[in-house]
């Protein structure tokens, strides 16, 4: 199966010309450190999070030393990856105290999907962030798959304003156990050769030192990067499954904080 690491590079300035330059800086290192690597098709990417509402009235319960404990938010979140499903949007919903779900709806619906939450259940649902990535690159070659792109923050609705760029995103993707080889059942299992504990630490270190060939000797300035690693599903998982896994990683690392 496929095996994922996504690095989140913050932009402070937010400002575009910024986030290009560091685009421009690691496309740079990617093709120094991996010069057999090619060109693939580019990739989009669309992201919308919503947070639940805080109930009007609502009294903080006592935690430590007596201070108002923090209230426990629950999110939604709306993803389309081409790379992943060209014709699929995924909404991952969060909800506290719950298990989290994931389910794909067709991508022509994403935008009234969003519309309902941000007009109909205003009361429920507050917008947090709008994302995209328009054009970003893919290279591919040896162990590793590698997309980058410059990430556009915008407003939806009477507030719309300019465009800002919060960062960089670049996925590391790479092989672990069978892929293409792998056998199917009949519910559409792929099993991981005779069913063995994928080697998650292995495929980690693979994408962590190809991000430091990377990023080696780029100056990222006052950026900090956050890394998200998928955690994988069982080695009998279906492919929808393990694209469910990549949805989890990809809304994770891409959650601004709040």
């Amino acid at each position: 199966m496929k095996y994922s690491g996504l690095y989140f590079i913050t932009n402070p300035s937010t400002n575009v010309d910024a986030a290009l330059s560091t685009v421009s800086s690691l496309t740079q290192g990617i093709e120094t450190s991996f010069q057999s690597a090619t060109r693939q098709p580019p990739w989009t990417l669309f992201y919308r999070a919503f947070r639940d509402t805080i109930p009007p009235g609502y009294q903080a319960p006592a935690g430590v030393e007596g201070k108002p404990q923090a209230y426990a938010h629950s999110y939604q979140h709306l993803l389309h990856l081409s790379s992943l499903a060209a014709t699929r949007t995924y909404v991952y919903a969060q909800p506290v105290g719950q298990p989290a779900t994931i389910t794909s709806i067709p991508l022509r619906q994403q935008d009234a999907h969003a519309s309902v939450l941000r007009h109909q259940s205003s009361a429920l649902w507050t917008q947090r962030h709008v994302l995209s990535v328009r054009e970003g690159t893919t290279y591919s070659g040896g162990l590793c798959t590698i997309q980058i792109g410059e990430v556009r923050a915008t407003r939806e609705g009477p507030q719309s304003g300019a465009v800002s760029s919060p960062g960089v995103v670049l996925c590391i993707t790479t092989v672990v156990g069978a892929d293409d080889a792998e056998t199917v059942t009949e519910n559409g299992a792929g099993m991981q050769g005779d069913g063995e504990e994928l080697d998650t630490e292995y495929a980690q270190a693979v994408i962590r030192e190809c991000w430091n060939k990377i990023k080696e000797g780029k100056d990222l300035g006052r950026a900090e990067v956050r890394e998200a690693m998928m955690v994988a599903p069982a080695p009998e998982a279906t492919r929808e499954q393990q694209r469910e896994a990549a949805v989890r990683m990809w809304c994770d690392g891409l959650r601004m904080r709040g």
